[in-house]
């Protein structure tokens, strides 16, 4: 009795676990602005797995000219299906792959290749524009994330090249060690 009310509670756990997911993506997308109808509320809501990019897609494909808004809010939300919402929202919107991929890569820079690798499954004849936009957002991305130790580093090179200190003069009131050799 114990193990199956163990169990139940774990399955109940870890489905609560996807609908928070799903709660924050519908969150997220809702926060861009774009007006949802109640279906695609709730579609988003209750998706899981490869619905819940199927869900974004059918609100890409209603809005097109904020696909890049909405999909960068899902993948934020969803990171760890950035490439499968990507490849859906494409799919939905291909005139609209490349901001697509480069408002994703900022959204979740760390899913740049499965992003961009996707994207151009979706959308082959937009491999040139896709992979243009990918390199952008990456270089992007890794200029703002590296901004403070590149000035660190500069910092640190300036103050290196004084040629480490060293001084052939004593400091004054101190004999030179040759001195004391000269005496003999």
């Amino acid at each position: 009795m114990r193990k199956t009310l163990s169990t139940l509670t774990l399955a109940v756990a870890l489905a609560s676990g996807q609908a928070f997911a799903d709660q924050a993506t519908l969150a997220a997308v809702q926060a861009t602005g774009v007006q949802l109808t109640e279906a695609q509320a709730q579609a988003i809501a209750a998706a899981q797995g490869d619905a819940l990019a199927q869900a974004v897609a059918a609100v890409v494909a209603a809005n097109p000219d904020s696909a890049a808004t909405i999909v960068a809010a899902a993948v934020s939300a969803a990171p760890a299906q950035a490439s499968s919402i990507v490849s859906a929202a494409v799919s939905a919107a291909p005139a609209q792959a490349a901001a697509i991929v480069s408002a994703s890569i900022a959204a979740a820079p760390a899913q740049a290749t499965s992003i961009t690798n996707a994207a151009v499954a979706a959308a082959p004849a937009q491999a040139a524009a896709i992979n243009a936009a990918a390199a952008t957002a990456a270089a992007n991305t890794n200029a703002t994330s590296n901004a403070g130790s590149v000035s660190t580093i500069s910092n640190n090179t300036a103050g290196s090249s004084s040629g480490g200190g060293g001084s052939s003069t004593p400091p004054s009131g101190e004999e030179t060690p040759a001195s004391p050799s000269q005496d003999d």
